[in-house]
């Protein structure tokens, strides 16, 4: 006889396909994230390096160079060839491509809202739907708010529905958060480095306990030893 519960309503083959699409589109969004903030961290030290070099140069010859550096034209050239994506037109100043690009900048913001929102988005159209069929119910609304519940998602939704209704200011849903309390109503939604670190890291989490539902449960326990006097 089998150790295990077999529930003939669960497919459990669905539920390990389900843990593995999860962790792909994990892997996706962590590397559209690092991916960009390398490229934002590239650039920010490009621009400072090749400030200092001008400053060297000009020592003496602009003693006010220091002053005005920041107001200095940005632009693509070394990056792009040509006119790739509109990057000849209108780029600013160097000040405000080190501004966006630093760590917290508005970069690093858009980025990580935009992550979250994908991540939701996944979750909400698609995996919680699939989920709640492999558990033996209908795929509709209704059994995915009965059946798949989950407080980080949930915190998730009232970050991305600030994020994209009300213009990235937390709404006051935020409030409603189990998990995630970084946010109070009226704040900017700015996702850091290490907000996102720990974003990933619950996600992962979530993944792992989704792998786990594959298997199914025993109804076979094993006592455990109770522990043995010692002598007085």
């Amino acid at each position: 006889m089998s150790p295990h519960h077999y529930d003939p309503n669960i497919d459990y083959k669905k539920l390990r396909q389900l843990a593995e699409e999860f962790l792909n589109k994990w892997k996706e969004v962590r590397a559209l994230y690092l991916d960009a903030t390398a490229g934002f961290t590239l650039l920010q030290k490009d621009l400072e390096e090749e400030q200092a070099r001008l400053s060297e140069t000009l020592q003496g010859a602009d003693p006010d160079y220091n002053q005005f550096k920041d107001t200095c034209s940005f632009s693509y050239d070394k990056i792009f060839s040509g006119n790739f994506c509109t990057s000849g037109i209108l780029s600013g100043t160097q000040g405000e491509a080190k501004l966006r690009n630093a760590h917290g900048g508005a970069n690093y913001t858009a980025m990580g809202q935009a992550c979250l929102v994908i991540l939701f988005d996944f979750w909400n159209d698609y995996l919680r739907y699939e989920y709640v069929a492999a558990k033996g119910h209908k795929r509709k609304k209704t059994a995915a708010r009965e059946y798949a519940q989950h407080d980080l998602w949930n915190d998730l939704g009232y970050l991305r529905n600030s994020i994209l209704h009300n213009q990235g200011d937390a709404s006051r849903h935020v409030k409603n958060c189990e998990l995630i309390k970084w946010f109070q109503p009226g704040d900017k939604i700015v996702l850091t480095p290490v907000h996102m670190r720990r974003l990933f890291l619950a996600l992962l989490k979530f993944r792992n306990e989704l792998f786990k539902e594959q298997f199914p449960e025993h109804y076979i326990q094993i006592p455990k030893r109770k522990p043995t006097s010692q002598p007085s």
